[in-house]
């Protein structure tokens, strides 16, 4: 039978009562989201005194912090030379080593906290969909050396076989740095840590509203009232209505998983010789990796909708992963779920304020790696233990066009179909 729930989810379950806290009547900082930022953040805040709770309407850590694949990559969903052209070479170098800094910062909290999330730096593969890809790859080395002073490795379709078990790519780039994780033990290790340094976790608690006092937030929620100095949205691809401003600075797009049954060791090692994290260069792009218990996990937008049913995604992923990998047709299905990205209109990450309420949102796919980095960011800027942020720096800007609810979002999509067809 398949399971809609999450694999990450069912093999890491939370410890019973977390998030069980009690609704207090004030608080220095008040975090709405319970995932990678938002409980990256409270970790932060209570290590430096300062109270801080965590509203989430769901289950700590249900939303993309537990449904995603688990890939901690290096750079943006740009080039980085592309983002030097936007920004210039200060801003856009500094975001892009960001990433980096955002890998050793996640390694450096587990091992400090002890938490084991099955971090493993195996390096990933960006895989070229297309021949012109692979030369567009080559050409971003070239540039990343030159520029920056980083070696990636860049593997030409002839050698791509010590990669990967497919020949369904035209080569491919290697970012050493990047690691890999269990998803699921990462935020149930940052909530523990979070309450343990002091901060609040109130699950099953909806914020509805917030609205400003002089002296501060009244928040309104599912459980009751109460009174912050500082409100922090950390919604991300969840993020609503609460604030009109920063959910119009955001789109939520649909991302969609399947997981196999475990694998004979063999045929892991076919598929994946080194155990690396692979994506794909098309703008529908599919991403797969081999799970710590031996299962393929193959991932990708069947759509940028997040309301897909899971049972047709799961379809269409099995399609896609069996043409790549025939040997897996006989293996049976076992998981298929989704999450929501945040994507922001120039596709950075962002930290902001909007009618008072502090913010740390639109990943766009790399949040395993920058959110808590921006997570750190954010609090001591609330803290004021930082002046300012890379992060803080880029203008984010919304579009005319977007009042709230992406209306544009099928229209998105079929843009983004033609380029894959014709770049």
């Amino acid at each position: 039978m398949l399971s809609q729930r999450p694999l990450w989810q069912e093999q890491a379950p939370l410890p019973h009562g977390l998030g069980g806290d009690a609704l207090p009547e004030r608080c220095d900082v008040a975090i709405v989201g319970g995932g990678y930022t938002g409980l990256g953040a409270a970790r932060a805040l209570a290590k430096l005194g300062i109270e801080a709770v965590v509203l989430e309407a769901e289950p700590v850590g249900d939303g993309a912090s537990s449904r995603n694949g688990g890939k901690a990559l290096v750079g943006l969903k740009h080039d980085a030379s592309h983002v030097v052209k936007q920004l210039g070479a200060t801003l856009g170098e500094a975001l892009w080593r960001a990433s980096l800094r955002g890998i050793d910062l996640l390694e450096e909290i587990a091992r400090e906290e002890r938490i084991d999330c099955d971090f493993n730096r195996c390096g990933s593969t960006y895989l070229a969909a297309k021949p012109a890809h692979f030369a567009a790859m080559q050409r971003e080395s070239e540039w990343l050396e030159a520029n920056f002073g980083y070696t990636r490795v860049d593997v030409p379709p002839e050698e791509l076989a010590a990669e990967i078990g497919t020949t369904h790519y035209f080569g491919g780039t290697v970012d050493p740095p990047s690691a890999g994780i269990h998803p699921a033990k990462w935020v149930r290790g940052l909530a523990l840590a979070a309450s343990g340094a002091g901060a609040a976790l109130c699950a099953d608690t909806e914020v509805q509203e917030v609205s400003r006092r002089v002296s501060g937030f009244r928040v309104r929620t599912s459980r009751g009232e109460l009174l912050a100095r500082e409100v922090l949205l950390a919604t991300n691809g969840y993020t609503g209505p609460l604030n009109r401003a920063v959910q119009r600075r955001v789109v939520p797009v649909g991302s969609y998983i399947i997981a196999t049954g475990p694998l004979d060791p063999a045929l892991q090692r076919r598929i994946s010789p080194l155990g690396r994290m692979f994506y794909d260069s098309k703008w529908f792009l599919k991403y797969f990796r081999l799970t710590p218990d031996g299962r393929m996990l193959f991932g990708g937008r069947t759509t940028i909708s997040p309301d897909q049913d899971l049972r047709r995604s799961a379809k269409l992923l099995r399609q896609e992963m069996v043409a790549m990998f025939p040997e897996l047709a006989a293996v049976p299905i076992t998981h298929s779920w989704s999450g929501r990205l945040g994507v922001t209109f120039d596709a950075l990450p962002h930290i902001g304020r909007c009618d008072g309420v502090h913010y740390a949102l639109g990943y766009g796919g790399h949040g395993v790696a920058l959110s808590i980095l921006l997570a750190e960011h954010v609090a001591e800027l609330i803290a004021n233990k930082r002046e300012s942020s890379v992060f803080l720096e880029i203008p984010h800007a919304t579009r005319f066009f977007h009042r709230g609810e992406p209306w544009f979002r099928p229209l998105l999509g079929a843009g983004l179909r033609l380029l894959d067809r014709i770049s």
